[in-house]
């Protein structure tokens, strides 16, 4: 046997060992013992209930029976709600369509080409990544009806919708 075997003998009968004693030696107490201190934590129990009564027959503070009375009753103002503050509501739709006119971008045309998808805008063929000079933003995605434009870093996107325009057919 090597000494690797050995070794994990040894730990190994100790372990029964130590479980032997832990099992039947260490906890030889009478049963009797157990029902003793059992009673004993129920006689604690009971002073306790019994102290907690003799508190409460003394009636309860101001402070408590103010809590109690509040409890069902429903805010009239939110308490972690600060609105000292006045808020605009701005649509989306709006902030959009700003950011477009001031962008100065018009999507006018969609190419498929297989795999390819190219965004005709301000007249310039794009794919996907591709920045625009003009203003330094990146072509996101592109759709059939929009192409969504990343700004300077990611932050923000726009999407831009697809101009159509009509011919009239003579």
């Amino acid at each position: 046997m090597s000494k690797r075997e050995k070794i994990i003998l040894i730990i190994m009968a100790l372990t029964v060992v130590y479980g032997f004693y832990a099992l039947f030696l260490e906890n030889s107490t009478p049963v009797g013992g157990k029902l003793a201190s059992s009673g004993n934590k129920l006689d604690e129990f009971n002073k306790f209930i019994t102290n907690v009564a003799a508190l409460a027959k003394g009636g309860l503070s101001e402070e408590d029976t103010y809590i109690i009375e509040s409890i069902p009753v429903k805010w009239t103002k939110d308490p972690l709600l600060n609105t000292r503050k006045s808020f605009a509501f701005k649509p989306d739709e709006d902030t959009k369509e700003a950011a477009v006119e001031k962008l100065g971008i018009s999507y006018s045309g969609y190419l498929k080409m297989g795999n390819k998808s190219l965004a005709i805008i301000n007249g310039l063929e794009y794919e996907t990544g591709d920045e625009l000079p003009e203003s330094g933003h990146t072509v996101e995605m592109i759709y059939a009806n929009k192409v969504v434009i990343a700004t300077r870093g990611g932050r923000k996107k726009i999407t831009i919708p697809l101009e159509e325009t009509q011919q009239s057919s003579r």
